[in-house]
């Protein structure tokens, strides 16, 4: 038996490298790579030795995030009924970025930080610059819909909410395609999942967004159904 001793800090990025690669796909040929992954993608120039199939979205879409300018400043919407502290006007243009690079993210900023206001200043923008064309989705643990209503009633009062909550929300579901943000709960996402999936999109938020990590529960298996 050969043993090489070596310094685990030296191993532990080539480990995580390879089951970054490889975990997830036994006996598979195939790899499925992250959009964030892109920039790295457009480096691998040679090709001679693997097949690239979809190379020229993924090509494209290297070449736009290489391009970007990064994280530019970003008014808050006129019609917002509360002037946005630094970081939240920070969180506000990070959430513009990714949707001008047509890029999912994570607002992580800690509790009691207004990331439901960063978020209710993002849906207004999205309305006052016309994108908001069709209903966004929220999805958000029962025990914080009335807070969303509150909030957004307050500060965001140009955005029509339906909340889809209790025995009458079934009466609501025509009610949809005319609203600006459609709020739901994680128990009611995959009861409701023939309705909602009716309907595509222009968003799809997700507050307290670890209800949904185990990949296997009916929640997080809806949740990617979602068209948005």
């Amino acid at each position: 038996n050969l043993r090489i001793r070596a310094p685990a800090w030296r191993l532990k990025p080539l480990a995580a490298t390879l089951i970054d690669l490889f975990d997830g796909f036994p006996g598979g040929n195939s790899l499925r790579v992250s959009r964030f992954d892109a920039p790295r993608l457009a480096e691998l120039n040679d090709s001679t030795r693997w097949q690239f199939r979809g190379q020229s979205d993924v090509l494209a879409l290297a070449e736009q995030l290489t391009a970007a300018q990064g994280i530019s400043h970003i008014d808050p919407p006129a019609g917002l009924g509360l002037e946005l502290r630094h970081y939240q006007t920070e969180g506000l243009a990070w959430l513009q970025f990714l949707r001008a690079q047509n890029l999912a993210g994570i607002l992580a900023d800690d509790m009691g930080l207004g990331k439901t206001a960063q978020t209710l200043a993002h849906l207004l923008l999205e309305k006052e610059a016309g994108r908001l064309d069709r209903p966004a989705l929220i999805v958000l643990p029962t025990s914080l819909i009335f807070n969303w209503k509150n909030e957004a009633a307050r500060f965001a009062p140009d955005l029509k909410v339906l909340a889809l909550h209790g025995p009458e929300r079934k009466s609501r579901f025509a009610d949809i395609p005319g609203s600006d943000v459609v709020l739901t709960t994680y128990p009611l996402l995959w009861r409701d999942a023939d309705e909602l999936m009716q309907h595509r999109y222009h968003l799809l938020i997700l507050d307290e967004a670890q209800t949904v990590k185990n990949a296997q529960s009916q929640g997080a298996e809806t949740v990617r159904k979602v068209d948005a």
